[in-house]
């Protein structure tokens, strides 16, 4: 299922595309919606989409500017835009596609299933990624995502605890890990912590938010995160 963030500063602008993208019953998810520039950043780096259509023309911050922001960039990019001479600086940015307003619903119904097509011939790759490997003091260890209940930072190094009780520590952060780490599964709910949604047994709220997982350790959720965590919850 691809995972799809819709950023445009017209309420009416992602309504539209909404319904648009829901009439054509493909395997898609809609995990968010933005109509403020810095809002559809963190969007995009705490859900770690699969594509982001974005407007062009925006307040505050275009569509450009906002790409120059980010972070995560690991997604397929669909420009939407009522200006057509955009187009060519869109194809520079690497744009999978360039949809003029009032979008058309067989240029959307097109543009969404070249990248469906495309993502099905990644199949092999991810699940080639579905191992990582952990480097440790003694060489590397090759672990399952799915082994994995959460990974804690300690200082440049990252702690990883497994279902079986093994913890191992790696030498590099969690910042490597996250980007290795399927984000349909796996949510940084704060600066210390990535945690594997699926181990997740109840969401605490006592002087902070915390997670409890099935190990019974508890990690602090941030309330940036919180409401992140679950709307992904929602999803999975």
């Amino acid at each position: 299922m691809l995972r799809v963030i819709i950023i445009d500063d017209e309420p009416m602008g992602v309504n539209t595309l909404k319904v648009l993208i829901e009439r054509l019953e493909l395997d898609i998810l809609i995990v968010a919606t933005a109509t403020d520039p810095e809002k559809g950043i963190e969007c995009i780096e705490s859900y770690r989409p699969d594509v982001v259509f974005l407007d062009v023309n925006m307040p505050k911050m275009n569509g450009f500017e906002l790409l120059d922001k980010l972070n995560y960039k690991n997604f397929k990019l669909v420009f939407t835009t009522a200006h057509q001479e955009y187009a060519i600086k869109a194809i520079k940015n690497k744009a999978q596609d360039y949809l003029l307003k009032p979008i058309d619903a067989e240029d959307l119904k097109e543009c969404l299933e070249k990248i469906i097509f495309e993502s099905s011939l990644n199949t092999i790759g991810r699940s080639a990624r579905s191992v990582i490997e952990l480097p440790v003091n003694d060489g590397i260890i090759f672990i399952k995502q799915c082994s994995i209940i959460r990974i804690e930072a300690s200082g440049s190094y990252s702690n990883i605890y497994l279902k079986d009780g093994v913890k191992y520590t790696a030498s590099k952060n969690l910042k490597h890990f996250e980007s290795l780490l399927d984000p349909t599964i796996f949510h940084r709910c704060h600066l210390s912590h990535i945690i594997n949604m699926n181990e997740i047994v109840k969401l605490l709220s006592c002087d902070g938010y915390f997670a409890k997982m099935s190990d019974n350790s508890q990690p602090e959720v941030s309330r940036k995160q919180k409401d992140l965590l679950l709307e992904k919850l929602k999803s999975i």
